[in-house]
């Protein structure tokens, strides 16, 4: 009887486990490989099965960094965000193991608790705590698209500490009173633990608010360079319908010109910014808008653009992907630009679309170049994140690390290197076989 029961509970916390692991994936990235998923899942099985009780800090502290460390390893995403996501359920987890394994028995009815020591019923109560726990996450978690910057992980996870540090206070600092009994624990303690537990709905609240935040500054970036997009576009329209109003009188004044001053009025007139400037670059509005405000940045601070695109449709990507992409990147190249003579800055877009695939290499000189001429370094492949330049660190170098994780999120690839004095950032990501946005 009792190995059925054992085998009963057994199933019962697998199942927690699993809820447990499913209800993180919908606030991080889970890897697909079996190795790693099955690491995790055994994390989030110790987690559910931990007995926790008050005055026992063995459990938790051992629990703890063998939970994150799954967490670390088996979640895609930055350090901050698994760090934060792991202690969220951690601190959630233990609060009502907690509750569970101090208050909840002397609930039980007197034949429950008669028993208790063979078969512990009030350890069923997680299979329906965890069950709630995976249907609330499912119906509030983010947008899986609304991605936050490590900034505001680290501020996220200065508020999971406190609910973390309300279990560890009460379970591993606590100091007995001498008439404690764990048959009548004090309640100042369960009001403790559970704001602990509930803690978890304003975490996850937080975190939807601040996706929700910066998905709409990115929505505005993109409007604000689509805005300007259409007014160089209405600019360079008004002045062809000029030039064809004074068609008439420019040749009225090619035909009286002598021989010697018509040829430089007609390379005068064909030099127009109206003739010359194209703002369609490819079958991607998106792309245009951001190439067209970009060069009109590099001419005003005379930067050569070299361009070669290769896209014949509309890319089927998010438009603030496509928008984060190409402008990160191109802001990085200028800002690197900047440093140089005027007769230095040069920066080469070729970017493509085809054959299950989308390309695009940015290659601008390197500043980090020593003055002897030697490379200062050469970045390996996974070193993506480098340090900015700019004076105010903690809201710049923000660029490469968007860049990254729309390429992860995409299931692309994203390599950076210097060689021969340029510096050189390549990505490629898969084109849906359907006209699809990234998952």
């Amino acid at each position: 009887m009792i190995t059925i029961l054992n085998i009963c509970f057994i199933i019962i916390f697998l199942a927690c486990a699993w809820l447990t692991m499913h209800a993180m994936a919908y606030v991080i990235d889970i890897s697909e490989k079996w190795y790693r998923r099955l690491l995790l899942f055994a994390g989030c099985y110790l987690l559910c099965v931990m007995i926790i009780f008050i005055e026992d800090p063995v459990n938790i502290l051992f629990t703890i960094p063998f939970f994150l460390t799954a967490i670390l390893l088996s979640c895609r995403g930055s350090f901050w965000q698994k760090v934060t996501i792991g202690l969220m359920f951690s601190s959630t987890i233990f609060s009502f193991n907690a509750l569970r394994d101090n208050y909840i028995p002397a609930l039980l009815p007197e034949t429950c608790r008669q028993i208790e020591h063979g078969f512990p019923f009030a350890r069923l109560c997680s299979l329906p705590f965890t069950l709630m726990l995976y249907l609330y996450t499912r119906q509030f978690a983010p947008d899986k698209n609304d991605t936050l910057s490590d900034s505001m992980w680290r501020l996220l996870l200065l508020l999971t500490v406190t609910p973390l540090g309300i279990v560890l206070d009460v379970v591993v600092l606590f100091h007995p009173y001498n008439d404690y009994t764990l048959a009548q624990p004090h309640p100042e303690y369960a009001i403790l633990l559970l704001i602990s537990l509930f803690a978890f709905i304003s975490l996850l609240w937080c975190i939807k608010v601040m996706a929700r935040q910066q998905k709409l500054e990115q929505q505005n970036m993109f409007a604000e360079i689509n805005r300007r997009y259409y007014e160089a576009m209405e600019q360079q329209h008004f002045e062809i319908r000029r030039l064809k109003h004074d068609l008439a009188n420019h040749i009225q004044i090619l035909s009286a010109l002598p021989e010697d001053k018509r040829e430089a009025y007609a390379k005068e007139l064909a030099g127009n910014p109206a003739l010359s400037q194209s703002f369609a670059y490819c079958g991607d509005s998106t792309v245009n808008a951001v190439l067209t405000v970009k060069k009109s940045v590099m001419e005003r601070w005379h930067i050569h653009l070299d361009m070669e695109t290769d896209i014949p449709m509309q890319l089927p990507y998010d438009r603030t992907d496509i928008c984060a992409l190409y402008a990160n990147a191109l802001d990085n190249a200028m800002e690197a630009c900047m440093k140089l003579e005027e007769v230095q800055r040069v920066i080469c877009v070729k970017s493509k679309a085809g054959k299950g695939v989308f390309c695009l290499e940015i290659s601008n000189p390197d500043t980090n170049e020593k003055q002897d001429g030697s490379v200062s370094g050469k970045i390996a492949k996974h070193d993506l994140l480098l340090p900015t330049s700019k004076p105010d660190k903690a809201n710049h170098g923000l660029g490469l690390k968007s860049i990254r994780e729309i390429v992860e999120r995409c299931h692309g690839s994203m390599e950076i290197k210097t060689e021969n004095g340029v510096f050189d950032l390549f990505l490629y990501l898969p084109l849906p076989s359907a006209l699809s946005t990234c998952p």
